[in-house]
């Protein structure tokens, strides 16, 4: 293995558009409503989440993926609990 290999070992990069799959439970942080429905803005992706409380904005949710589009980098999932508010 040579020195740039041991540098680089574990290193990758993240991506701004993550695909999800109906059912996957995610932890998001709410950044704002659309319409009255809390959204998750995670990287370039937008995420609509139903059944989120008033006061959702700008804390830590759990949510279960129910539909994704790969393509545009848009879903809908159901709110299931909070579990943290914003550092900020």
């Amino acid at each position: 293995m040579s020195r740039f290999d041991k540098f680089f070992a574990g290193f990758s990069f993240r991506d701004s558009t993550p695909d999800y799959a109906p059912g996957d439970v995610i932890e998001v942080m709410v950044t704002g409503e659309d319409s009255g429905t809390a959204v998750a803005r995670i990287g370039d992706s937008t995420l609509r989440i139903e059944d989120a409380p008033a006061d959702a904005v700008n804390t830590r949710v759990l949510v279960a993926v129910d539909t994704w589009d790969e393509a545009d980098h848009r879903g809908t999932g159901t709110y299931r609990e909070t579990v943290g508010e914003s550092a900020f």
